[in-house]
Formats: structure tokens, C-alpha cells, sequence
């Protein structure tokens, strides 16, 4: 459940559509990125190059702007039926001196029996930590900066119809720059608040069965992870994690859409705060701050319902519910955490169903957050 640098950015529509999901990959989320979104646009040659100016703004950056650029290409024969590939490069600065360097990449074999995706990447960059635990308080929440190097690898092959199976090995090198003075990271009794490097490899399993995968309405997507931090592999904490993410899909009609989703995570052993699960954020319960509650164990469930209005536009209602725990026997007995919200939809591209979403969450504690990005939530 690593945290993406600039997840929370209410980016100008330009951007989200071109960026927004690319600078990361996190565990248990649906491994489709806007770089899928920008190959529906590019001509249907192998080989297609383009670059692209980026700017945002967040009360945590100020103004950020960058440049970023995206090759595409197919394996195999020229007009081929494979999915495209995509290498990417950006680079954003911002005037709190932030800066982001990222080469996130998507390979497809030509038959499309193999996957290969990941990221390299260097950030400097600031979060929110609210503590540790299912009932964190608003009040508690601080700034601390980090840079941090990464490197994504997973490798998956075809192994059933719609069935993959792969490798993933991730890493990291937190470098925590700044904690608030007086503030809970500051002791550094926390794990990870001195930094450190989170050096882990697992298995994944991928069934992959939805009719769309920029908007299902019918069909399932499964990902079951089993993976582990271990200073063998040169990191400094030992963990282990276990996650499921479940998603379906039912409709009579495509313009009316019920969407349900469910997570589990479990942990042991001593992980760094930056990779523990987490509630929040655009995709985990809207309504929330990304992080807002975090813990070694996890469950959530989220349901969304879809409608087309008129034209371009559509609008949909959700609700989600989950908690975190520090043990798995104590996970379903916490208090429940609650979001609701609705928003709007502009179809970007007829033919891939692909939306620009601008969503307002509320949470239980009257937290109102609102979203703007590319692409439904899961």
C-alpha cells in the first residue's frame, strides 16, 4: 500500500488526462494507467512519439510545472492486435521547491501472453501524517518532507484464459528530510520515521475479465499479492503482506452501472509507515485524505452506481466503509469508517469510454474533499 507522489493533486483537466495515474503503480490497485488513455488517442502505427507540457496546484506544492513525454510502440507485426506499449518520462518542479522524476513504463509481448510494468522514479516531495490506527485525529496532522528514489518491477504471464501470474520486486530508499517539531514522527520511535530502505519481492496473481477496462459494466478483476520486505533482499525492515482486491461489475444496460469493490490487506512483522495500508485518497474511499487512517491490516468496500445523462455526461452516487487494525483478529471488531459522495462525468473518447471524473466525498467526521482525475475510481 505505498504511497504515489502527487496522488492528491487537483490537476488542470490537460494534465489528469495525460499524467494522472502514471507517476505510480500502488499495491492492490488496477494496474491500468493513463498511459492506456493516451494510446487510444495516438495513430494505430508502432511507433508513435509525443511530449506534453504538465501543470498543477496544491496548498501542500503551490504551482508545479513540467514537461513530460511518452513513446508508444508495438512488439510483433506492424497493425498488430496487441496492446501497445508505453515508456514514459516526466519532470515537474514546484515553488516549494518539490521536485518529481519519473520513467513509468507498460510492455506487452506481442500475443499478449506477457506483461512487464514498473516505474523508476526520484522524488522530494512533502505528505500528511495523521498517526497511526483506526480513530486518528484530524488535529494530529503534520507535514514531513522525504525524498526517495523507486524502482517498480512486475512480470506477469498468461497462464489460463484471462489468468496471470508474475513477479513483483519493489524498492525504495525513504530519506526523510523534515518532521514537524513536536509532532509524532519527530521522536522517531515510529518505524520508517528516520527513513530507510524498503527492499521486498513477491508473487501476483491477475484474473482479468472485465468487458472494459477504462469503464466495465459486466465482469470481475481479481488481484491477490503475497509479498515480503526482507533485509536479505538489502532492505532495512522485515515484512510480510498479504493483499486481495476485488472488483465486479453488473448491468441490463450500459447506462446504468452498479460497481462493487473490496480490499483486504494483512501484514506482520515491523513495516515502515509508508507501506502500510491505508484508507483514502481518490480510488480507497473518497472522503478521506489519502492516509488519513493507516495500519498493518485492512478491509474496505466500496459500491458506485453509473448512469449516463445526456450526451457526454454521466453522474454517479458511492459509499465505502472499512477500518485498519494493528492485529488481524481485531480488524473486524473496529469502529466503522464511513464515506459517501456523488459527482459528475464527461466522456473524453466515445469509443474507449474513457471519463474525465470530478467527484466531492464526505466522510463520517464531516470531512468534504472533492477529485478531479481520469478514470473511474475502480
Amino acid at each position: 500500500m505505498a504511497r504515489c507522489p502527487a496522488s492528491n493533486n487537483l490537476l488542470f483537466p490537460l494534465a489528469v488526462l495525460l499524467l494522472s495515474v502514471t507517476t505510480c503503480v500502488p499495491v492492490a490497485a488496477q494496474n491500468t494507467s493513463a498511459a492506456d488513455t493516451l494510446a487510444t488517442a495516438l495513430p494505430k502505427r508502432n511507433n508513435s512519439l509525443i511530449a506534453i507540457p504538465i501543470a498543477y496546484y496544491t496548498p501542500e506544492t503551490r504551482l508545479a510545472a513540467g514537461v513530460a513525454g511518452m513513446y508508444t510502440f508495438r512488439f510483433g507485426e506492424p497493425g498488430g492486435a496487441g496492446r501497445p506499449s508505453q515508456v514514459q518520462l516526466g519532470f515537474a518542479y514546484t515553488q516549494e521547491k518539490q521536485l518529481l522524476f519519473y520513467l513509468p513504463f507498460q510492455l506487452f509481448s506481442g500475443d499478449d501472453n506477457w506483461q512487464v510494468s514498473g516505474e523508476l522514479g526520484y522524488y522530494r516531495y512533502v505528505y500528511q501524517f495523521f498517526g497511526i490506527g483506526n480513530e486518528t485525529r484530524i488535529e494530529d496532522k503534520e507535514n514531513y518532507d522525504v525524498n526517495f528514489p523507486r524502482i517498480r518491477l512486475n512480470v506477469l504471464r498468461l497462464v489460463a484464459p484471462r489468468h496471470y501470474l508474475g513477479i513483483r520486486y519493489w524498492w525504495d530508499d525513504y530519506q526523510m528530510v523534515r518532521t514537524a517539531e513536536g509532532g509524532l514522527l519527530a521522536p522517531g520511535n515510529i518505524t520508517g520515521s528516520t527513513g530507510g530502505v524498503v527492499s521486498g519481492a513477491g508473487t501476483i496473481w491477475n484474473y482479468e475479465g472485465r468487458d472494459n477496462i477504462f469503464y466495465p459494466t459486466k465482469g470481475y478483476w481479481t488481484e491477490v499479492e503475497l509479498f515480503a520486505g526482507n533485509k536479505a533482499l538489502g532492505s532495512d525492515f522485515n515484512f510480510n503482506r498479504f493483499s486481495f482486491d476485488a472488483a465486479g461489475y453488473f448491468s441490463k444496460s450500459p447506462r446504468h452501472v452498479v460497481a462493487l469493490h473490496a480490499g483486504l490487506v494483512f501484514m506482520s512483522g515491523d513495516p515502515p509507515f509508508q507501506q502500510l495500508a491505508f484508507i483514502g485518497g481518490p480510488r480507497r474511499m473518497r472522503g478521506y485524505f489519502e492516509g488519513r487512517l493507516r495500519d498493518k491490516n485492512l478491509w474496505m468496500l466500496q459500491a458506485e452506481y453509473r448512469t449516463q445523462l445526456s450526451g457526454r455526461f454521466g453522474a454517479v452516487a458511492f459509499a465505502g466503509m472499512g477500518a485498519v487494525a494493528p492485529r488481524a483478529g481485531s480488524l473486524f471488531s473496529q469502529k466503522l469508517n464511513a464515506a459517501f459522495g456523488g459527482g459528475i462525468r464527461f466522456r473524453l473518447s466515445k469509443k474507449e469510454y474513457i471519463n474525465l471524473r470530478l467527484d466531492v466525498g464526505i466522510n463520517t467526521q464531516g470531512e468534504v474533499f472533492p477529485y478531479l482525475t481520469v478514470r473511474e475510481a475502480f
